[in-house]
């Protein structure tokens, strides 16, 4: 069985499109670490965000007892910190959720498997849960970076005609 972790910008981005749903279609559970948690109700957290995490939804399990923060995350914040240490603790049978170029290049280098929105939202659009374009618009919208040469190669791997 699969672990899912994930870090507060995945969450971050689905709550602003209203689509944490899609992790539960996606995964059943997904663990949050308490720092992710903290995170996700900062008075910073966009407001959509602090209502969903304020009373998570039953897919989600915080993380009651964490690893300690692995050295190799020592220049990351606290929620990706925690997320790649819960993620490490669990290898080979966890996937993190994460976006952050920092983060993800500690969680490569630790050789860990993970997936960040857009390969949520590809997946997402394979099972039928939402549609690509639109979905992959709305996250720019809402200022997620998602260079064109990205968002074409995802467009192909679906399918997708240009």
């Amino acid at each position: 069985m699969t672990v899912v972790v994930s870090d507060t910008s995945v969450l971050c981005y689905l709550a602003l499109l209203g689509r944490l749903d899609v992790l539960e279609s996606l995964f059943k559970e997904v663990i949050v670490p308490g720092a992710v948690l903290r995170e996700c109700l900062h008075p910073g957290a966009p407001p959509s965000l602090r209502e969903a995490m304020s009373s998570p939804p039953a897919f989600f399990k915080v993380a009651a007892d964490e690893p300690k923060a692995l050295p190799e995350t020592a220049s990351l914040d606290a929620g990706e910190a925690a997320a790649i240490s819960l993620a490490w603790h669990f290898r080979p049978s966890s996937l993190l959720l994460l976006d952050e170029k920092r983060g993800r290049s500690v969680a490569a280098a630790l050789g860990l498997r993970m997936r960040g929105v857009l390969g949520l939202v590809t997946e997402g659009h394979r099972r039928g849960l939402l549609d690509f374009d639109a979905t992959a618009a709305a996250l720019r919208q809402h200022g997620f970076r998602l260079a064109n040469t990205t968002l074409a190669l995802a467009r192909a791997q679906l399918g997708l005609t240009p």
